[in-house]
């Protein structure tokens, strides 16, 4: 059983929400934006703002690493929980 890695750049969400979520689904606070939980971990960096013209959107960069088997199902569980369309 190895660890896979995977990395998400999250943009219009506050990083509030990611947290939330993160300690929703069993994880715990490690560190600044590390999170620890049951066969995952997951880092998140500081907040940045992505200029589109003259709007400004929250963007933060994930870094999942979780075991080989649960990694799709634990990715694909977390971007339905945010997926969004505009509007």
């Amino acid at each position: 059983m190895g660890i896979k890695e995977y990395s998400l750049e999250m943009r219009g969400m506050p990083r509030r929400d990611l947290e939330e979520y993160f300690l929703s689904i069993g994880g715990e606070l490690k560190g600044k934006g590390s999170f620890l939980g049951p066969n995952w971990e997951v880092n998140l960096s500081d907040t940045w703002y992505c200029s589109l013209g003259k709007i400004q959107i929250p963007a933060t960069q994930l870094t999942f690493r979780v075991n080989e088997e649960d990694g799709d199902k634990f990715v694909w569980a977390f971007r339905l929980k945010f997926l969004s369309a505009g509007g």
